[in-house]
């Protein structure tokens, strides 16, 4: 991750990719009835097309400005279902046109894919104008009719396989269960239990009937909500009344009470029951749970001024050993000037290239993007950008180069970017070099 970045959008390298422009950019390609500008190596037209719901298996490579970004070459081959397609032209369009045994070339813009499909209006420069080519065979097609009987064989399965799992948990003789069906099979503890409108802080432990973990808050961080409020599901939901405070619950979720016949993502399957270890740490009314907010900012507050104490005198102790002069900007920030750039310094909306190297003040290396390859583009102003990188930029011109010595407040503040290397509230010198103003 690039972290000076505070979001970073990725390029898909494959999937949806749009289309766009008229036919003479694409010199040899045909526009198709999909839409698609393709050009056909092998054709088999005796043989079947896919649909929209169709399962299909391709071998693919992707291709920009002759560099190879992706293949499945020495890979196992692409398995997808085709959606509708959002634009005009994708490769979902492409393969609407083929044959099984089919090859074919496929060309899309590359501005589509940033502005259509990823809402990226800042392209990288050397995609502007450019485009994208896919070299594309349809091995195989499973038509929706034997996918969609597929599933039903699969949900009867997990509806069976759930069905024999709770009727053993109900059998038990040492298990309870609710009017909804929820199964109980341990309780301790005799703290008070929550009432509506009350605040619970909690921790769980989900697993499916394999015992393998589905999610878990132990060890990580636990929850605090409203009792009352939706969490994951009703099954829950409902236990987080039951449960004693300072107490335990080993309970088992029928599906109905879970995720039912839709199951959740990839991570639970449909018909999935679910069993729970719920641990209650507080019960509290609205007033002791106010107090405790009002505690923990007074702690928190505390600390932020013990760190930034700390900080300060930080600064101060670098700038002194290492012979400092500058003196820094009315925000604190101190801009030690390196190498002086040409023409017009940059400014509030420019689109720049930079290059930096963020260490701790005791010299360790955090991150450089030197190591990437290429320096870093954003739009000043968009809050892309730590605010010290920004106001550094307003004062040089490329070609210039300086080094910055920032309080946390222009950097990353209260947040961690490495626990060991860059806490909290850490100071940060930046080696900076504005490569251009594009």
């Amino acid at each position: 991750m690039k972290r000076l970045f505070k979001s970073v959008s990725l390029l898909s390298v494959f999937l949806v990719l749009a289309s766009c422009g008229d036919k003479g950019i694409y010199s040899g390609y045909k526009k198709t009835e999909s839409g698609a500008y393709m050009q056909f190596y092998t054709q088999n037209k005796a043989e079947v097309m896919p649909r929209i719901g169709d399962a299909v298996s391709i071998e693919m490579a992707q291709y920009f400005d002759d560099t190879l970004l992706f293949t499945t070459a020495g890979d196992e081959p692409i398995e997808l279902v085709l959606r509708e397609a959002d634009f005009v032209g994708d490769v979902i369009d492409g393969l609407l046109m083929m044959h099984v045994g089919d090859s074919a070339s496929l060309v899309v813009s590359a501005d589509s894919v940033f502005i259509k499909m990823l809402g990226v209006e800042d392209i990288p420069v050397e995609y502007v104008g450019k485009a994208i080519n896919y070299e594309l065979k349809l091995l195989s097609v499973k038509p929706a009719e034997e996918l969609a009987a597929e599933y039903q064989v699969m949900l009867d399965s997990l509806q069976t396989a759930e069905n024999a799992f709770i009727a053993t948990l109900r059998d038990d003789p040492r298990n309870k269960m609710t009017e909804s069906g929820l199964i109980v099979m341990e309780t301790t503890g005799n703290g008070r239990l929550a009432k509506m409108g009350d605040y619970v802080d909690f921790d769980f432990l989900i697993c499916n009937p394999s015992g393998d973990t589905v999610m878990n808050s132990f060890g990580v961080e636990p929850v605090e909500m409203q009792y009352g409020e939706e969490f994951i599901c009703r099954g829950i939901n409902e236990a987080l009344g039951m449960v004693p405070e300072g107490g335990t619950m080993r309970f088992a979720i029928p599906s109905a009470l879970a995720f039912d016949s839709a199951g959740y993502e990839t991570y639970i399957l449909p018909y999935t029951p679910l069993v729970v270890n719920l641990a209650m740490h507080d019960v509290m009314n609205k007033a002791e749970f106010e107090k405790k907010l009002a505690d923990q900012e007074a702690l928190k507050e505390v600390e932020k001024q013990r760190f930034l104490a700390l900080e300060t005198s930080a600064i101060a102790n670098y700038v002194k050993a290492n012979g400092i002069t500058e003196v820094p900007t009315e925000t604190g920030l101190y801009i030690i000037r390196e190498q002086e750039g040409e023409g017009d310094l940059a400014q509030w909306g420019d689109k720049v290239a930079v290059h930096y190297t963020l260490s701790n003040l005791k010299g360790d290396l955090v991150e450089s993007s030197y190591d990437y390859g290429e320096p870093m583009r954003f739009t000043i102003g968009q809050g892309k950008m730590i605010p010290a990188i920004e106001e550094a930029l307003m004062t040089m011109a490329p070609g210039a180069k300086v080094t910055l010595v920032t309080p946390s407040e222009l950097a990353f503040g209260e947040f961690e970017i490495d626990k060991e290397l860059l806490p909290a509230y850490s100071p940060m010198k930046i080696e900076l070099e504005l490569v251009a103003i594009e």
